[in-house]
């Protein structure tokens, strides 16, 4: 059993195999399945044909509507529609819905009276002509109607398809004159709206200045509203004044508060008591340290004169000990200082606040009437402004004169129909790019549907296992046929010759003689594989014995004695015959056969017995290289019972048929006994033009066809 490489986690590739689009597996895929794509070509053809055969002649006729360039009119002002946004790309989209809408249609059938028109009711085969109504002609109509601005410019064409050449002018016509009408109705009726809104506005907005006056002046009256803003700005004055003060009283009570928490816990410590800024600055321990130093500096100059026992020097120096107990004396007392001051500051605190609070309450009263004071102004201001505008409008221009003329104007009318003539090489080439995009998605979807495997490189992702060999696929194959002997010269004997030169002649392992094929699932090529691998090991010199252990499907006598020869395997291994005895010698030199022999019941209890070892080491001490053709593996376990006795097992799957999950699972059935093949044989891969794709890198898909290189 060869186990060189340990059993690994299996993962099915993607379909591109490393992520992406296989853009190469798509060609292959394409031309695998040609005949669908030519296939779908002709049907797109013929239904092409069919479509050209069926149709019916039609005419169109065509009148273009143009947008004048224009300046801007009283209605327009009116309803906020400026020349601007008239000639808007919005705005023409609006007159082309409109124009292509039913309810214009049916304008047109009834000022035609489309529904008794003979010319109209030619085609209609769905109600009599008497039946025949205008909303039914209007719905006909809007279907036949065709309408599209033509991009930077300001024109719009109107086209009528019908079987009449004639009507399909007139209709044209019609339909261009309609919009006209449309227009001078609309500005009509806006031209009335227009008119009696100015009007109602002029007497509306008359009679809102002169509330709005006269509430203005009320209030005058009553608020004396002429120094509003300076009692206002006063107030504000005075508010900022007070807040000032009082946040710098605010400052100097939490200045206090500290100082005399820290004087009262260390009253006698005078350097303490100096250090705090409300006590440096108490008015009476300012003068009493401006005397001391006084003191200190007459007392100074005194001892450059005099000596210590001096009278003057220690009379000094006692005035000097006076004035600092003093000083002293007085820090001790300047709790009593510091809280008469944090009182005194306090009330005038008590009393801004106070002060602040009635400024605020004044302020606000100002305010309120500031308020409605602006919101009256602003109600003239307004009302005023309104009135004005109004006024200039109806003394600008007559609102009848800015509506007399049309925006819009007929800039071609229609003079006839062409025919409409449907290009036949058009169609046919519509139809047949059709027919080849359905083909290549059908033939397309096909290839991602199909997850068998197809190529070396996946068959060696999904196994982590090298393929030991790629045999081609003839274009006539035959189901078991023994290629290396019949055609030594072709591509399929030099695969075999490949495989027997990976797994046979390996210098880096210890000898190989004992070789089991099984595949993943039935008709994958394993009785093919086992059979012209045996015999290109004969070929090479080797006594090969070729034995048949599939008990259940026995191939092997068929393909070189065409009938199942016994005994056999199974005689062999009950004791009912010596091996001896069994094995049959074949027409190629050095290859005997030892076939499968007869049915049993029971094939998986016969080879778990320890008479298979024994076999094994008997046919070694007779032959050189001993080749087992088995079952599949996920079919039944004889090949997972077989494989633990033999130096080299070998998976063999079909391209283009083995499922790739199906192969995984075939391979991890190996590994899970530990039993770890040697390689993989690509069975079956398609030769010809674009083999090098399915061989990947290994470009001998056809290096043999015009002759072998050694044997």
């Amino acid at each position: 059993m060869d186990s060189d490489t340990a059993p690994q986690t299996i993962d099915e590739p993607s379909a591109g195999g490393h992520g992406g689009i296989d853009w190469q597996a798509c060609f292959h895929a394409v031309r695998e399945r040609l005949w669908i794509v030519i296939l779908c070509a002709i049907l797109g053809a013929v239904a092409a044909t069919a479509y050209l055969t069926n149709q019916r002649q039609q005419f169109q006729a065509r009148s273009v509507l143009f947008i004048e360039q224009e300046q801007s009119r009283v209605l327009d002002k009116v309803q906020g529609l400026g020349q601007d946004q008239i000639l808007s790309l919005d705005m023409i989209n609006t007159v082309v819905d409109l124009i292509r809408s039913y309810p214009f249609a049916q304008r047109v059938a009834a000022r035609l009276n489309l529904q008794k028109d003979p010319r109209f009711l030619a085609g209609l085969l769905e109600k009599p002509p008497g039946e025949f109504t205008s909303d039914d002609a209007a719905a006909y109509l809007s279907q036949s109607v065709t309408v599209s601005y033509r991009p930077r410019t300001r024109l719009i064409d109107i086209f009528i398809t019908q079987a009449n050449g004639t009507l399909a002018t007139d209709l044209a016509n019609a339909y261009a004159e309609e919009y006209l009408r449309y227009g001078i109705d609309r500005r009509a009726d806006a031209n009335r709206v227009a008119n009696q809104f100015l009007l109602d506005e002029e007497i509306r907005l008359r009679k809102e200045v002169r509330h709005a006056e006269e509430a203005m002046q009320s209030f005058r009256e009553r608020e004396r509203a002429s120094s509003l803003e300076n009692m206002e700005q006063g107030a504000e004055t005075k508010v900022a004044e007070i807040t000032k003060n009082l946040n710098e009283l605010e400052n100097r009570l939490v200045q206090l508060d500290s100082d005399l928490k820290a004087a009262s816990a260390s009253p006698n410590d005078v350097d303490a008591l100096m250090r705090l800024p409300s006590v440096a600055a108490q008015p009476k321990v300012v003068e009493a340290n401006q005397v001391l130093a006084d003191a200190e500096r007459q007392f100074t100059l005194l001892k450059q004169t005099f000596r210590a026992k001096h009278p003057a020097y220690i009379a000094a120096q006692t005035q000097i000990d006076a004035l600092r107990r003093n000083r002293d004396q007085l820090l001790r007392d300047v709790v009593s200082l510091l809280r008469g001051e944090r009182d005194r500051f306090q009330a005038q605190h008590d009393d801004l606040k106070k002060a602040k609070e009635a400024q605020q309450t004044q302020l606000v009263a100002y305010t309120g009437k500031s308020v409605e004071y602006n919101d009256l102004k602003r109600a003239v201001e307004t009302a005023t402004a309104m009135h004005n505008n109004i006024r200039q409008r109806l003394a600008e221009i007559d609102v009848t004169k800015g509506m007399s003329d049309s925006q819009v104007r007929i800039h071609e009318r229609a003079i006839g129909a062409a025919p409409l003539r449907a290009s036949a090489v058009k169609i046919y080439l519509l139809g047949v790019l059709g027919g080849l995009a359905a083909g290549l998605a059908t033939a397309l979807g096909l290839h991602f549907l199909d997850r068998s495997i197809k190529t070396i490189d996946q068959a060696e992702e999904i196994a982590g296992l090298p393929v030991v060999s790629a045999i081609p696929r003839k274009s006539k194959t035959k189901g078991r046929s023994l290629d290396v002997i019949s055609e030594r010269e072709g591509v399929v004997a030099e695969g075999f010759r490949s495989l027997r030169t990976s797994l046979a002649m390996a210098s880096h392992k210890e000898e190989r003689r004992t070789f089991l094929f099984t595949s993943a699932q039935p008709a994958e090529g394993k009785t093919f594989c086992s059979t012209n691998f045996a015999a290109t090991l004969s070929q090479q010199g080797f006594k090969t014995l070729l034995i048949d252990a599939d008990l259940r499907r026995p191939m092997v006598s068929r393909v070189f004695f065409n009938e199942n020869r016994r005994p056999g395997f199974t005689e062999v291994l009950m004791g009912e015959k010596d091996l001896a005895d069994a094995v049959i010698a074949t027409d190629i030199p050095d290859l005997f056969v030892l076939t499968a022999g007869s049915r049993v019941a029971n094939p998986a209890e016969i080879l778990a017995t320890p008479r298979m070892r024994e076999i094994l080491a008997e046919a070694l001490l007779t032959f050189d290289r001993v080749v087992i053709d088995t079952a599949p593996a996920l079919a039944v376990s004889d090949s997972l019972l077989l494989a633990p006795h033999v130096d080299v097992t070998c998976l063999v799957l079909r391209s283009f048929k083995t499922p790739r999950k199906t192969f995984a699972r075939a391979l991890k059935a190996l590994t899970d006994i530990h039993c770890q093949p040697a390689g993989v044989v690509l069975n079956f891969l398609p030769s010809g033009l674009g083999t090098y794709y399915y061989y990947s890198g290994r470009y001998y898909g056809s290096y043999g066809e015009k002759g072998v290189y050694g044997t």
